[in-house]
């Protein structure tokens, strides 16, 4: 597919006109399927499915959303976005979604997930604060009773912990990406993924690892007994392509001296969304740079810049 590059300034946004925005115009949300590969074969073991928006990053629209109120109207207008867009696919694997656990027992989520439980994994994040992860557990019941599969999403890092853990019993335990891409510097995050993939294996579960960007990280993971793996792995030659792209676009739409920071949406098979703080880019020289392989001149690292994909 065509790469697709979008710069946008974030400085005095009007959030809620944006969000409002999002809701009278759902079909303008970009929905994109992650897949969840097999470590030891060539299988595709589920797709995630993420939702972006064209003009700013998911993660602050939620956030602006919630502080309005319309953040439950605004994840029930995503899930079913992404359900169309699964409807459409010709896969027999299941789309794994994530959930908040405030609606994941609203009778809107179980209406709306019925007709797909038996093809749904339901994503839960361990960074949620979950006074107690038993009323949780009691909210999805009825989902798993028709066949819903249950994840933990960032295993390792989240504020849950073994308390989610014990109560869902999950199907799945996703590793964080922030452990996942610290395994080739810390000994302490290889002993947490490798004592997380023991655990979650004797609890009779099955873990990912999010988040992989090279093979040495893969290579760890499948060492360290980890079932699947979701991440982004690039081509040198979709590196340069990208880059230019990204030049091009720079160079349509000179980027004020004031920009706080700048969004780049790239629309391809490998989700390539990232988000750039600014650090002084004075010419496109620094962006060439940059995007020739340098990790620090004047924008983020290289992979942000490349565009690594970034989950929920």
């Amino acid at each position: 597919m065509p790469e697709q590059i979008e710069v946008t300034l974030a400085r005095d946004w009007d959030w809620e006109f944006e969000v409002r925005r999002t809701l009278a115009a759902p079909h303008e949300l970009t929905t994109v399927l992650e897949p969840v590969n097999s470590c030891h074969s060539a299988q595709l073991m589920a797709i995630e499915g993420l939702t972006r928006s064209p003009r700013v990053g998911s993660k602050e629209l939620f956030a602006r959303a919630s502080a309005l109120g319309l953040d439950v109207t605004l994840e029930l207008c995503t899930l079913n976005r992404l359900l169309q867009r699964f409807a459409a696919e010709e896969t027999e694997v299941r789309l794994s979604v994530n959930v908040s656990p405030s609606i994941v027992g609203s009778t809107a989520v179980q209406d709306l997930f019925a007709p797909w439980c038996d093809r749904l994994i339901i994503e839960i994040s361990e960074e949620n604060i979950v006074r107690d992860p038993r009323v949780l557990a009691e909210a999805v019941a009825p989902l798993r009773a028709e066949g819903a599969e249950i994840a933990l999403d960032n295993a390792g890092v989240g504020y849950g912990g073994l308390s989610m853990l014990v109560a869902l019993e999950p199907e799945w335990v996703k590793i964080d990406r922030r452990l996942v891409g610290t395994t080739l510097t810390s000994g302490t995050s290889r002993s947490i993924v490798r004592n997380l993939s023991t655990m979650t294996h004797r609890i009779g579960s099955r873990v990912i690892g999010v988040g992989v960007e090279e093979e040495a990280q893969l290579e760890f993971l499948i060492d360290s007994d980890v079932d699947c793996w979701q991440g982004y792995l690039e081509q040198p030659f979709a590196i340069h392509r990208r880059a230019g792209a990204i030049a091009t676009t720079l160079r349509e739409h000179p980027i004020p001296p004031t920009a706080s920071f700048v969004i780049q949406l790239a629309d391809s098979a490998s989700l390539a969304v990232g988000q750039w703080i600014r650090r002084g880019v004075t010419s496109l020289d620094d962006v060439a740079r940059v995007t020739d392989g340098c990790y620090e001149v004047g924008w983020v690292k290289f992979r942000d810049l490349v565009g690594v994909a970034r989950s929920n």
